[in-house]
């Protein structure tokens, strides 16, 4: 399954997950993003999605929040660690607003710990997102905080992918 990965600020393309991801039988492509410089990163996202068929997203903190919309906007399943929701504008790059979202499925990864971004906001959020059409589920760790250890990053790629095949 080919997918996006999308790391979160200040952070970049971590190696051990490509290859967690590579191991779970995905197609990783990721890019490396200087959010804090790069103008334009939704559409580079989105074109690089598009251009690559990408079937499957997923992305951690503010790459959570983008690749949720990129999802929304291109209707391909998510799976998102602790998804940056109070984000609107990334820098220098407008992040849209989808007013009809495409996606059929969203998984959410959320750190109880997570001080970063608070949960219980990001809970609100997706609840309010929630469509009788969108398979959407979330899960809160309780071991979390904001950053994903590998085995926990294994094991809910697994899940997710999981969940995707049963459906199909």
């Amino acid at each position: 399954m080919r997918t996006l990965y999308i790391h979160g600020l200040d952070s970049y393309p971590v190696p051990q997950k490509t290859n967690i991801m590579k191991e779970a039988g995905l197609d990783p492509t990721s890019l490396h993003i200087d959010y804090r410089q790069k103008l334009g990163v939704y559409e580079t996202l989105k074109d690089t999605a598009i251009r690559k068929n990408i079937e499957f997203i997923i992305g951690s903190s503010l790459g959570g929040y983008i690749g949720n919309v990129i999802a929304e906007d291109i209707g391909i399943p998510c799976l998102l660690f602790n998804p940056a929701m109070t984000y609107t504008d990334v820098f220098y790059s407008k992040i849209p607003v989808i007013e009809k979202p495409a996606n059929k499925q969203r998984f959410i990864v959320l750190g109880h710990h997570d001080e970063s971004i608070n949960p219980n906001y990001t809970i609100k959020v997706f609840q309010e997102k929630e469509r009788k059409d969108l398979d959407q589920r979330m899960i809160i760790c309780h071991w979390l905080g904001h950053e994903i250890d590998f085995r926990t990053f294994d094991e809910m790629v697994r899940w997710a992918i999981h969940s995707l095949r049963k459906k199909d």
